[in-house]
């Protein structure tokens, strides 16, 4: 019983401590904020939780379309990364892969708490963050954008 509940106050104070440096990295760096946040969502994975494992990944990816819309002049204020996400679905100026990648992370959860087809939502989040913060300036390139662990590692 005791070793539980070290092994959980462990996990807690780890994603209490990613979640702090991603609250404090998106005020001064967003490239840092989604990388962290793209972290978070492997740890939630490798620990059990699917279901944050999914926000943490919506999350990443709609702030790196927040991003690329913004340094376009294109930002609407006060949208939540899912709302990227919608606008990226219907955005027929983006490619195929990048609409179809958008889709997977709004799609809804069965009774199951799972998705009604096979995807993989950290990577669809990986291949959004690529392609979003590659259409910048190549400065977000200073941050090494690590592959996150997927349901098949």
């Amino acid at each position: 019983m005791s070793l539980l509940v070290a092994k959980l106050l462990s996990h807690f104070r780890a994603t209490a401590l990613v979640q702090f440096m991603c609250m404090k990295a998106n005020s001064i760096d967003p490239a840092a904020a989604i990388m962290a946040e793209l972290q978070m969502a492997a740890t939630a994975r490798s620990s059990g939780n699917e279901g944050k494992a999914r926000v943490c990944a919506r999350r990443a990816a709609g702030w790196a379309i927040r991003g690329w819309l913004k340094r376009r002049g294109l930002r609407q204020r006060g949208q939540s990364a899912h709302r990227y996400l919608e606008g990226a679905v219907l955005d027929r100026s983006l490619p195929a892969h990048i609409r179809t990648s958008a889709a997977h992370l709004v799609l809804r959860i069965n009774e199951d708490h799972a998705l009604s087809i096979d995807a993989d939502v950290l990577d669809d989040a990986q291949v959004l963050v690529d392609f979003f913060l590659a259409l910048d300036d190549d400065s977000w390139r200073t941050h090494s954008t690590p592959r996150i662990m997927t349901k098949n590692a």
